[in-house]
């Protein structure tokens, strides 16, 4: 349900599923077929999984769980260390940056968490008009935090401050992605859209450059290397140039 790559003296594969099981992978060459270490997180009958993973860094793995609860794990011997508890629903995305850990959730809130101590900083979105809507993928560039939500809006904080919200999808986004101004973002409509972040301290202003028409459900979005690669339901991975107006000028390919 989650995978995310860790780059350190040892460059790893971390893996969660459903059951709550938490594997590390090496990725040297040639790999294994069984996993560095593994572990679980206790089950509760209510509510399972490992449903985020991030790292910071700081020698701890982060879960978010379907118990509603986002982990720190030790990544020496996989020993629980805290548990961050405030969440109402499912923690379904998380992200680090600045000493700082971004938490998701089914119940349309973000909350902050100090990577020094743990504490709990501040929440995000519980103040918002309407129905609230999952927070599907959140990504963290410096002091800009996007957050893609069910209902197909992207919102965007500075510096925790609420600034836009914008309707990019007409259905659940699944993935975003930000290389510089440029934000990605993709889901059930099968499109993935290209828009550009700018403004100042006191506004943020969102513009659509275009869309890629994907073919499939579009599921995980990475840029790399001055590419853009995206993965669909269909179980197909393509990839192309990301300056945008290559982009729209170019189909995907395989």
């Amino acid at each position: 349900m989650a995978v995310i790559y860790v780059d350190g003296e040892q460059p790893l594969c971390i893996s969660g599923d459903s059951g709550g099981g938490i594997f590390l992978w090496s990725i040297s060459v040639p790999m294994g077929k069984e996993p560095l270490k593994k572990w679980y997180e206790k089950k509760d009958w209510r509510y399972s999984g490992i449903h985020a993973l991030t790292s910071a860094g700081n020698g701890y793995l982060y879960t978010g769980s379907g118990d509603r609860s986002v982990k720190a794990w030790s990544m020496q011997d996989g020993t629980l260390s805290c548990t961050m508890d405030g969440h109402k629903s499912v923690v379904s995305t998380l992200a680090a940056c600045d000493g700082i850990l971004y938490s998701g959730s089914w119940d349309g809130t973000i909350r902050l968490w100090s990577l020094t101590d743990h504490s709990p900083l501040t929440v995000l979105g519980d103040d918002m008009p309407g129905t609230p809507t999952s927070v599907l993928s959140l990504i963290v560039n410096k002091n800009i935090l996007v957050a893609a939500h069910e209902n197909g809006q992207i919102k965007v904080w500075r510096d925790d401050v609420f600034k836009k919200s914008a309707q990019s999808h007409s259905g659940a986004i699944l993935a975003n992605v930000m290389e510089g101004k440029w934000l990605f973002t993709g889901g059930w409509d099968k499109i993935i859209n290209v828009q550009e972040l700018s403004g100042d301290e006191f506004q943020v202003d969102i513009r659509s450059i275009g869309s890629i028409p994907g073919g499939s459900v579009v599921t995980a979005l990475l840029c790399w290397q001055g590419k853009l690669f995206v993965g669909h339901g269909d179980r197909t991975i393509k990839g192309t140039k990301y300056i945008p107006w290559t982009m729209l000028q170019m189909p995907l390919s395989r």
